[in-house]
């Protein structure tokens, strides 16, 4: 009797294996589903009169990959290749099976489900089916088939289309570039099925025409070893740009695909095997699986399961209000309005919201382009957008967002005018990066449902969402907003309400530093290459010239008000500000600009810095000094109850501020590295330049008892 595969026969003549993980709302190919589908296989192929194979899902997705569990546990290469080899084992017993095979494929079809249904003479599918290799975001690459198997079936280009990438595609274009064969109405999906697995099995092999140029093209370059190696070039000079050598799986798939090409299939697979055994005891692979785990954490919290407990007949919120049209919320608007939300933007200056819409108008319009909608969506999704120069048509709105500038007064007149004339069960939601949540609800008539929602610059493209929590926001508002980020498709974190909350205390010690570093005579090109080589996305002066140093100048005045102790203000910064420069924006800054595009550093900024004379600072001081410091106030964070667990830290950190994913986020890296080591390197550092490299007591605890954040982990 079977638990995670039903068995089950048509008319007789052809085996039905329905996946249906017991426990789980989706399939995943995990060691137990695994040993009964070999068994089960291993049963027909010794059963005599039947006709065909379906293998199709119970759920409403096929399957959505390996478990990753299961991949955890093994501890070596070596252990990791064999899992890998009898994977592909199993697979290749459906292979070789003498009647003809098909999947039923429905819904999402990722990783190893997609190298399942590759295993299979037929792929049928449903329109809404969805197809890809999620692996390489978690620093590994197929390890049962897909690499080798993909190339042979679409060809290399398309192959490494979907492995280099991780990008899922949709059944139409699945079958166009003849990853599966049909694509159905999901109610057909079994009776068209049943059609493919009395096919003759030969039918299979005939070559399908694709037109005399895409021959062509094949010949020159797939289809013969010197184009091939001119692609496998190319690829590997694209992979070099991409990942700037801080992930080794991009090379992996390429070596796996190209080596593998020229064998026979099961000495690819064994090439395949071995990389992947390789790849998944790396600090890369170990990181960004430690993220996928903290992403799906974040989701956990208290405040979305006492939402569901508590509205789960209420509605999705349906309409936002934003006051303030300025860029965030000419962002925010955006993004609600292609999820579907409306959104009625209010703001006095009719050249603001006009400048808004034409950005809206501008996203919307790069998404026709790269064929993401359609154009009548596009139009549909600008519709969303209510423009008006006050707060009428409000009263509907479950929450309502404040996205103007930094200040203070401001702020807390918006929030008085609001109260006076919206109904009271409307959340009031501050997009402030830095000013307390408390001193803004200070007069506030209805404190409880007033709380934060941090976005970051640009909202269309940055994934984190930061809401803060007061003592007094009431659970319920928090649920709402939490409703409202999921329905934006951000990535979400709870944080306690305090100055710079999380995300903007940590990276102002980290700005502040680099800041200090210039003072002291290390160049702008040095602070900045420096971080990039640790693998920031940019470096922290760059990134000072695009939030603006006046943003920043605000920032640290506000830290270094908290934390007057600990967060040193650099010298010559409010000159750097007092000379006009903000930076990208009006195109003056620490760097030069030229239409709207960075370009060297403006020498001219070292004469703003009081006495500041050329230093020999090495790269690896500068590495230190900043990214420890940012370690160092993260864990202070956690110590203060501010985020809720490390997991939230790390997500904040990587998908808000670009703290490099291959380390894993702040503490995964305290954990890569060892509590002890940073200890040491931060006391050293504080013996040298003071206070702020004071390592907390949490780091000083799990130094002395040699603990890890995440100790279940690898």
């Amino acid at each position: 009797m079977t638990t995670y595969i039903n068995y089950s026969k048509h008319e007789d003549k052809i085996a039905v294996l329905s996946i249906a993980h017991p426990d789980s709302k989706v399939n995943t190919l995990g060691e137990n589903t695994l040993r009964e589908l070999n068994d089960l296989v291993d049963d027909i192929q010794n059963e005599k009169g039947l006709a065909g194979l379906i293998i199709k899902s119970d759920k409403k997705d096929f399957v959505v990959g390996a478990d990753i569990g299961d991949i955890e546990t093994l501890k070596s290469a070596e252990e990791t290749r064999n899992a890998a080899i009898k994977m592909q084992g199993i697979l290749k017993k459906i292979e070789d099976l003498k009647i003809p095979t098909v999947a039923a494929i429905n819904g999402q079809c990722l990783g190893g489900g997609l190298e399942l249904t590759l295993a299979c003479d037929w792929r049928v599918a449903t329109e809404n089916a969805k197809f890809g290799f999620p692996e390489i975001q978690l620093g590994l690459i197929p390890g049962a088939g897909g690499t080798q198997r993909t190339p042979r079936i679409i060809g290399i280009q398309a192959a490494l289309d979907l492995i280099l990438t991780g990008k899922r595609i949709i059944a139409k274009k699945a079958q166009k570039i003849g990853l599966i064969d049909a694509t159905v109405h999901e109610e057909q999906l079994f009776e068209i099925a049943l059609t493919y697995a009395e096919k003759k099995r030969k039918d299979k092999y005939k070559p399908k025409s694709k037109g005399i140029s895409n021959d062509l093209t094949k010949f020159a370059t797939e289809n013969n070893p010197i184009g091939r190696k001119v692609m496998e070039r190319k690829a590997r000079e694209m992979v070099e740009e991409s990942s700037k050598g801080f992930y080794p799986a991009p090379y992996k798939a390429l070596a796996a695909v190209f080596d593998g090409f020229d064998r026979k299939l099961e000495d690819g697979l064994m090439i395949e095997a071995k990389l992947f055994g390789e790849l998944s005891q790396t600090k890369e692979s170990h990181s960004l699986i430690h993220l996928f785990h903290a992403t799906t954490n974040a989701k956990k919290n208290d405040f979305s399961e006492s939402f569901q407990a508590k509205f789960d007949k209420k509605p999705d919120p349906s309409l936002v209000g934003i006051i303030g049209s300025g860029f965030m919320g000419a962002g925010i608007a955006t993004v609600l309005a292609d999820k579907g939300i409306t959104a009625r933007l209010s703001d006095p200056n009719k050249e603001s919201t006009t400048r808004a819409l034409q950005n809206a108008y501008k996203y919307f319009q790069k998404q026709v382009s790269r064929r993401k909608i359609k154009s009548f969506e596009a139009g549909k999704k600008m519709a969303k957008i209510s423009p008006g120069t006050s707060t009428v048509g409000f009263k509907n709105a479950d929450v309502v967002i404040e996205a103007v500038f930094e200040d203070l007064d401001l702020k807390q007149k918006i929030l008085s005018n609001f109260e006076d004339r919206e109904k009271q069960n409307t959340v009031f939601a501050t997009n402030t990066s830095a000013i307390p949540i408390g001193k803004i609800a200070e007069k506030a008539k209805f404190p409880e449902r007033v709380l934060g929602m941090h976005f970051f610059s640009p909202v269309e493209k940055m994934p984190l969402l930061e809401i803060v929590t007061t003592e007094k926001t009431a659970e319920w508002a928090t649920a709402l907003a939490i409703k409202v980020g999921q329905r934006m498709g951000k990535q979400i974190i709870v944080v306690k309400d305090s100055p710079g909350f999380y995300t903007t205390r940590a990276l102002a010690f980290f700005l502040a530093e680099a800041a200090i570093l210039l003072t002291e005579g290390a160049s702008i090109k040095e602070v900045d290459d420096a971080l990039v080589d640790f693998g920031f996305p940019v470096g922290p002066v760059t990134l000072m010239d695009e939030v603006g140093i006046d943003v920043g100048n605000h920032v640290l005045d506000t830290m270094s008000s908290a934390f007057s102790d600990r967060v040193r203000l650099p010298e010559g910064l409010t000159a750097i500000l007092d000379s006009g420069r903000l930076g990208r924006k009006n195109g003056k800054g620490f760097y030069e600009y030229q239409n709207g595009k960075k370009c060297e550093p403006d020498d001219d900024v070292y004469k703003l810095l009081p006495g500041w004379k050329k230093a020999s600072i090495n790269d690896d001081e500068i590495i230190d000094r900043c990214a420890l410091v940012f370690i160092n106030e993260s864990t202070r964070c956690l110590e203060e109850k501010v985020i809720q667990t490390a997991y939230d830290g790390d997500v904040g950190a990587v998908f808000g501020l670009g703290f490099p994913p291959f380390w894993g986020g702040p503490f995964k890296y305290v954990d890569h590295v060892g509590a002890k080591v940073i200890t040491d390197r931060l006391e050293s550092l504080a013996e040298k330049h003071g206070k702020r490299f004071e390592p907390s007591e949490l780091l000083k605890e799990y130094a002395k008892d040699n603990k890890r954040f995440f100790p279940e982990e690898n």
